[in-house]
C-alpha cells in the first residue's frame, strides 16, 4: 500500500511539475504582454533603391560613378544619342535574364548597331568612332580589341569611342548617328517642358525611321556564322576568337532559367 501511494505521489508531482514548466515557458515566450512600440517615420528602414534611382537620375552623378571618376573619359550628354530623349541610358529591362548584358553593350556600341533595320539594297557596315574627342584616352585606341595582359585590355579607359553603323557607298561612308542635342529633338524637349502641344507620334516616327522591330540577338554577332565585321573593327587572333565563342552567349543560349539563392530575391 505504501509503495502504491508513493508511486501515485510521484506521478502527481511529475504532472504538476510538467504543467508548471509549460506555464513558465509560455509566459516567457509569449508576445501578448510585450508592448508594441511604433518607430517614428524618420527612423524607418531607408528605401535604398529609391535613393539610388533618384541619385542616378542626375547625369553628373552617373558620370562620377561608372567605374571611373575622370570626366574626360565620358562623352558629354549633348553628344550622346538622341535615343536618350525617350529612353534611359540603361534602357533594357524586359528580359530579366539578359538585360544586364544588353545594357553593358552601351559602353561599346551605339543603339543602332543592334536596332538598325537592315533593308535589302542598303549596305550597312560598322566602324569605330571617337566623336571628335582627342585626348590621351582616345589615343589608346578602341576598347578591348587586344589583350595587353591577363587583366587589362587595350583602351581599357576609353569610354568615348564606340562602334556605330555606317552606310557604305563606294568610298563614301555615312555615319548613322544623331546626337541628343540635334535641333529637332532639342526643340521637342523644350516644347514639352513649356507645356506646348506637340505631335509625339510624329517625333517618334521620325526618330525611329531606321529602327527595326526586332533587335539583333546574341548569336547574330557572337557565332561562327556571323556577318559582323570583327576583324575589320580590329579584333584579331585571340580577341576575335573570344568574340565568336563568348561564354556568356553560350550560357544565355543553353540555360532557359537562371537560379539564384533566395537571399537575392
Amino acid at each position: 500500500m505504501n509503495r502504491t501511494l508513493k508511486l501515485l505521489y510521484g506521478l502527481g508531482a511529475l504532472m504538476l511539475g510538467t504543467l508548471l514548466s509549460i506555464s513558465l515557458i509560455n509566459a516567457i515566450v509569449s508576445h501578448e504582454n510585450i508592448p508594441i512600440v511604433e518607430e517614428a517615420t524618420d527612423n524607418s528602414f531607408p528605401n535604398y533603391i529609391e535613393q539610388l534611382n533618384n541619385y542616378y537620375d542626375n547625369y553628373e552623378n552617373r558620370k562620377k560613378h561608372f567605374h571611373s571618376a575622370e570626366e574626360r573619359y565620358y562623352l558629354p550628354i549633348e553628344e550622346q544619342e538622341n535615343c536618350l530623349t525617350c529612353h534611359s541610358i540603361w534602357p533594357h529591362s524586359k528580359d530579366v535574364k539578359t538585360r544586364a548584358f544588353n545594357n553593358q553593350h552601351s559602353r561599346y556600341l551605339t543603339c543602332l548597331v543592334c536596332h538598325i533595320d537592315e533593308k535589302p539594297g542598303r549596305t550597312i557596315s560598322f566602324d569605330w568612332y571617337n566623336f571628335g574627342v582627342d585626348n590621351s584616352i582616345t589615343r589608346q585606341g578602341p576598347y578591348g580589341i587586344l589583350n595587353i595582359t591577363e587583366s587589362e585590355m587595350s583602351g581599357a579607359h576609353n569610354f568615348i569611342s564606340k562602334i556605330l553603323p555606317v552606310i557604305v557607298d563606294g568610298s563614301l561612308k555615312t555615319r548613322l548617328y544623331t546626337n541628343y542635342n540635334a535641333p529637332a529633338y532639342f526643340e521637342y524637349r523644350q516644347a514639352v517642358i513649356a507645356g506646348e502641344q506637340v505631335d509625339e507620334a510624329l517625333v517618334r516616327q521620325e526618330a525611329e525611321v531606321l529602327i527595326s522591330k526586332n533587335a539583333r540577338d546574341c548569336i547574330s554577332c557572337h557565332s561562327e556564322e556571323t556577318d559582323f565585321p570583327w576583324e575589320g573593327l580590329g579584333f584579331i587572333g585571340e580577341r576575335q576568337d573570344e568574340m565568336l565563342h563568348s561564354a556568356v552567349v553560350g550560357m544565355v543560349q543553353k540555360y532557359e532559367t537562371f537560379y539564384f539563392p533566395s537571399v537575392f530575391e
